[in-house]
């Protein structure tokens, strides 16, 4: 997904992508009880790319530490 306001993600941090997260989704539902469709579906983009990010870096991270325990196992 693209969004012209959020350039890179990989800048932030695990720590900064949950606070986001958060902070959108408090928005979010702030956005929903003023009956704003448009502002929910752009904060909707924004959660989904964060979650994407989130998602991304926790594959990474367990395909790396998949590999570090396969070097670790003999099986002879």
């Amino acid at each position: 997904m693209f969004n012209p306001i959020v350039d890179n993600l990989t800048q932030f941090t695990d720590n900064e992508l949950e606070e986001r997260i958060l902070d959108l989704s408090k928005k979010y539902s702030t956005a929903a009880r003023l009956g704003k469709p448009e502002l929910l579906t752009q904060i909707s983009i924004l959660v989904t790319m964060y979650k994407e990010e989130r998602s991304k870096r926790y594959l990474e991270n367990k395909n790396q530490l998949d590999d570090d325990l396969d070097q670790l196992i003999n099986v002879d």
